[in-house]
């Protein structure tokens, strides 16, 4: 699968979701659970999950299963 590079509306758009989610959930942005969701936010985005909501979901799920 190739996947495409992330646009500069895109990386805002993924690090509002990440900021956010390290905020609500507590998560420290230098700890390997924030790298994680970094990852896959990204791999997420590439992959078509271009939503916020989308975005967010996801980072909650991920939060909680932590």
């Amino acid at each position: 699968m190739v996947r495409t590079p992330v646009n500069p509306d895109q990386l805002n758009l993924l690090q509002k979701v990440f900021d956010d989610a390290c905020v609500e959930y507590e998560i420290d942005k230098a700890s390997p659970d924030a790298e994680a969701l970094a990852l896959i936010l990204v791999n997420s985005l590439q992959k078509g999950a271009s939503d916020e909501e989308q975005l967010a979901s996801l980072a909650e799920a991920l939060a909680k299963s932590r």
